[in-house]
């Protein structure tokens, strides 16, 4: 027998939506997200998103509206295991 030891893929940890081809998205494509949720500072909901995500969030609320720039925290479920941390915002 023996023992695999693997590393998760790291979260990106900033997001620059201005459409100049690099970071404009927040990409988890590697992950396998079975959810996600992104809060703002207050802990208000902004954004969700269930089976499928990859690269759907670019900085918009739940109602399609850029959001300002600045810190936002993620709840991400993805191979049976909860990820939390932050990604900032910077146009």
């Amino acid at each position: 027998s023996f023992t695999i030891a693997y590393e998760d893929c790291p979260i990106p940890r900033g997001i620059s939506p201005n459409n100049d081809g690099l970071n404009d998205v927040f990409d988890l494509s590697p992950h396998g997200v079975e959810s996600i949720k992104i809060y703002n500072r207050w802990g208000t909901e902004v954004y969700s998103h269930g089976a499928g995500y990859t690269t759907q969030w670019y900085g918009q609320s739940k109602s399609g509206k850029q959001l300002p720039d600045g810190t936002y925290y993620y709840v991400i479920h993805a191979h049976g295991k909860v990820r939390t941390g932050w990604v900032q915002v910077n146009k």
